[in-house]
Formats: C-alpha cells, structure tokens, sequence
C-alpha cells in the first residue's frame, strides 16, 4: 500500500476522547435533594421579587397616567412626563442591580453546593 494511502486511513484511537464541550451536570444532580431544594428556593425567591416589582410599577404606571390626565398646561404635561421618567430609571437601575445580586447568589450556591463531595450512604 503506497504511503498516502496509510497516511489517509483513520489510526485506531489509542487515547482517551477529548472531554466533551457540554458540561457533566452529574455532580449537579448528583449533590441530591438539597442542592436542587436550595436552587429551587433561590428561584421562587428571584421570582417573588420579580413578581413584587411588576406590580409597583404597574401601579407607579397608572398613578403617572392619572397624573398626566389632570395636567392643564403642556408644560405641567412636560415635567410630569419627565418626573415619572426619572422616577421609572431609578428604580428599573435599582432593580436590576438587585436582580443580578440575587442571581449571583444563586449560582454561586448552586456551583458551592455542587462542589460539595457526596457523602455515601
């Protein structure tokens, strides 16, 4: 058989398969109850807050409605708008400094938890 032949047949693979890309969530998993138990817990908790805050702004969105409606002047209509914008920037900042804290937290836990050897039996 000429060389390039040889060259062009597939080798028998004599090491290990590279790891795959896709992460073992085994040892997620594998953590039990309470490492699922303490992420579903963090995530109620996320979507409480989340829950929380729509509903304040929804009622901050109604109250600025009701206020826009009375204004008698463009000008009053003008520093209404601009006062519920600021208002709606600061607090949707607030909120998602708070929603990336509290998902950090999450994961943070979630990796600590998954970390954690198993302890048999």
């Amino acid at each position: 058989m000429p060389d390039d032949a040889k060259a062009a047949r597939p080798q028998p693979m004599t090491k290990h398969p590279p790891e795959s890309p896709v992460p073992n969530y085994a040892a997620f998993f594998g953590g039990g109850q309470q490492t699922f138990s303490r992420w579903m817990q963090g995530m109620f908790t996320l979507s409480q807050e989340i829950t929380r805050f729509t509903q304040g702004r929804v009622q901050e969105d109604m109250a600025a409605w009701w206020a826009l409606a009375s204004c008698r002047t463009p000008e009053e209509a003008a520093n209404c708008q601009q006062r519920f914008a600021a208002k709606a920037v600061e607090e949707y900042s607030e909120e998602i400094t708070k929603l990336s804290q509290m998902m950090m937290t999450v994961a943070t836990e979630g990796l600590s938890a998954a970390r954690r050897p198993v302890a048999d039996g």
